[in-house]
């Protein structure tokens, strides 16, 4: 199955007088980048949770967020850190009063201080009750996010389909006008040569060969035969996944598509096949810009 590299997914298990909270957002990102906020408490897990996420995202930049929410009833479930706010008001005052430095300490500035808010005497917010919700609600959240991204994945498998179908169209063209050239650049030359000299008469075995050379020059079979392997493998991978991650795969063998296109049209002595060539290259670089959504 293709992936998108961009979804969300959230999760949230009720427990006795709380609620946890995953949230997972993935956007595009040349390899696998996982950003994680947790509280505090939740430290000495992070390199399982880490683990977890990036067993499942094999790309992309993800955003892990954990929350708890305590529910109502039950007792206080958080207190006040009093000496850390009596040290904080006082460093406050000394800035202020010795060093000149203006302002306030204000409530959002205070409540945004790690540990200002700690969990109350006999409270179990973090127990492994909430423990074991938190990995529950990350296998959920994982799983909706899967879907997002699968979702996403086939509607840029479909459209990659397509657009590689027009690309190979595109070079059924050119195979069929480059067949074409050697006879055209043979006629154009022996046109110029009687123009150039018309109370001379021709050599046509010279002509033939000076006509060779120019359809040698001009020769693109290779790049089209190596062109037509590189669709054809770019086009394998959109109809057959192999469940691995394709995007960067697929943005290798459009580079080498745009070279052998380049190739091609540097080559090229006929205005029909530089024009095709052209098209070709317009057409990757759309591909191209779709690829880079892909896992």
């Amino acid at each position: 199955m293709i992936r998108s590299m961009t979804g969300y997914g959230q999760a949230s298990l009720d427990l006795a007088g709380a609620r946890v909270t995953v949230e997972l957002r993935s956007l595009n990102h040349r390899y696998a980048d996982l950003r994680v906020r947790l509280p505090p408490e939740l430290a000495s897990r992070e390199a399982d949770l880490r683990r977890r996420v990036l067993s499942s995202v094999r790309r992309g930049r993800v955003d892990l967020a954990v929350t708890l929410e305590p529910g109502m009833g039950g007792g206080p479930r958080f207190q006040l850190n009093r000496p850390l706010v009596e040290e904080l008001l006082a460093a406050a005052r000394v800035l202020n009063e010795e060093f000149g430095v203006q302002g306030t300490a204000d409530l959002p500035t205070l409540l945004s201080v790690p540990g200002l808010l700690r969990p109350a005497a006999g409270s179990s917010v973090w127990g492994e009750q909430e423990l074991e919700a938190v990995e529950r609600a990350l296998e959920d959240a994982l799983a909706a996010l899967e879907v997002e991204r699968r979702r996403e994945g086939e509607h840029l498998r479909r459209e990659l389909l397509q657009r590689m179908e027009a690309m190979a169209a595109t070079v059924r063209r050119i195979r069929a006008r480059a067949a074409e050239v050697p006879v055209l650049l043979r006629d154009r030359l022996t046109e110029r040569l009687r123009a150039l000299s018309r109370d001379v008469e021709l050599d046509p075995v010279r002509t033939a060969q000076e006509a060779a050379l120019l359809a040698d020059r001009s020769d693109v079979t290779e790049e089209i035969v190596r062109l037509e392997g590189h669709l054809e493998r770019a086009t394998g991978l959109l109809r057959t996944p192999d469940g691995e991650p394709v995007g960067k795969r697929l943005d290798f063998l459009l580079q080498e598509v745009q070279r052998e296109t380049n190739t091609i049209n540097s080559k090229s002595a006929d205005l029909d096949l530089s024009r095709d060539a052209l098209e070709l290259k317009a057409e990757i670089e759309k591909v191209r810009e779709q690829t880079q959504n892909l896992e």
